[in-house]
């Protein structure tokens, strides 16, 4: 007989990260590298776009935007953006977190 484990006593034995912990890494060491680009790069000037549609964002719960998802992550790993300024602090913030998390 087929015994059924729980996704989070997997990753745990298996001693892997979830997917959803992988992209908040990912989001937030790609959001460090945009915060230290100079003010003139292009990248900072398309971050403050605000793309507005002709029909509006349709039907149902609007989608979440790449800035609210890393505003999220910011504040639920307790990050300063001030800190994304010092390369090594940030990195190294948000991996203790990601790391503690995933224990």
């Amino acid at each position: 007989m087929i015994d059924k484990k729980l996704s989070a006593e997997l990753l745990s034995r298996l001693d892997i990260e979830s997917v959803s912990e992988v992209v908040k890494h990912g989001r937030l060491r790609w959001f460090g590298h945009v915060e230290r680009k100079h003010p003139d790069d292009w990248v900072s000037a398309c971050r403050h776009i605000v793309v507005e549609s002709v029909k509006g964002r349709g039907r149902g719960r609007p989608w979440k935007t790449w800035r609210e998802c890393v505003v999220e992550d910011i504040s639920m790993f307790k990050l300063s953006v001030m800190d994304t300024q010092k390369r090594a602090v940030w990195r190294s913030q948000h991996q203790i977190q990601l790391l503690a998390d995933s224990q």
